[in-house]
Parts: structure tokens; sequence; C-alpha cells
């Protein structure tokens, strides 16, 4: 028997690409809601397919990243393949940091990627369209301002005429 691969996915976009671009193609082609697209880049691993040979497995990688989406595959049996996790935490709890003397008797490191807040506890996930299509970019060292946004020169006319240089004494 092969072993058995699982893709997995922690919301990296290829370079060039733009998170929009990348989270709707990703949104279409799973046919997912905003919900479950926003968990696809939350930064937490999340198996995105499983249980497939190497080969299958390098192919999909590859379609993911022809979307622009950089994923990882890994072996099904060396890493107990991530998901996204219940709200509740993980299924193992993690060892307490013991430090005697240090006041942190008690106090339990969750793994990397990690939920630390409770639902309640998190901020709602705000969508904003901005507005963009005004904008446009110059070339580098390009004059940006217009003629008529400059500000005239504010002409000063200072009378010197009793001004004068002396030779420095050489003393």
């Amino acid at each position: 028997m092969s072993a058995t691969c699982s893709v997995i996915y922690r919301g990296d976009i290829a370079p060039g690409a733009t998170l929009a671009e990348v989270r709707q193609r990703l949104q279409d082609f799973f046919n997912l809601d905003d919900t479950r697209a926003g968990q696809l880049f939350s930064g937490r691993p999340v198996t995105v397919k499983k249980n497939v040979d190497r080969e299958k497995a390098e192919q999909f990688r590859a379609l993911l990243a022809s979307m622009g989406a950089l994923a990882e595959v890994r072996d099904s049996a060396a890493d107990a393949a991530p998901s996204p996790a219940p709200a509740a935490g993980p299924a193992v709890a993690p060892a307490p940091v013991t430090a005697p003397g240090s006041g942190l008797d008690g106090v339990t490191v969750e793994p990397p990627g990690a939920d630390v807040l409770r639902p309640g506890e998190r901020n709602p996930e705000v969508h904003r369209e901005i507005a963009t299509g005004h904008l446009s970019l110059d070339s580098p060292g390009a004059d940006i301002l217009k003629p008529h946004e400059r500000k005239k020169p504010v002409e000063v006319h200072l009378d010197l005429s009793r001004l004068r240089v002396e030779p420095a004494d050489d003393a």
C-alpha cells in the first residue's frame, strides 16, 4: 500500500496575485460561502484534500497554485493532517507550563495556529468594499503634481544694499 498524502493550505498567495482574486477563485472552485472562504485565509492550516497518493496531491497542489494559492503536500502518516479545529480548542490538551517560582504554574500554551479566543470574544469579520477606481500610479520619479496643483512661488523683495562684506582679520 502506498503512502497517502494531504494537501494543506494556510492562506498564502503567490507573488503578483491579490488576496481578492485568489479568494474569489477558491470560493468559486470549492463552491464556498464567505464564512468558509474566510477560514481558508485565517493563517491556520486547513486540509483541502486528504488521503490521496502523492501524485494526485501534487496535481491538486499545482491546481491551487494556478489559482494563486500556495499549498503544501504532507504525508498523512508522518503528520496528523490538520483541519479546521473546532472553536473549543485542540483535541489534545496542551501540557501546562511549569516553571517553579515564576508565577506561571498552571498556565497552558496552545499549539501554533490554535484559536485562543472563544467565539464570543472574537470581533466579527468585517468585509469592506473600498473604491480604488479613481486611483492611478505613475512611473517612479515622475512629477505627480499637475500644473494647476502647484503653489505659486512667493516673491520676496529684500533690500540688502545697506549690507557689506568686510575682509577677515589676519590676527
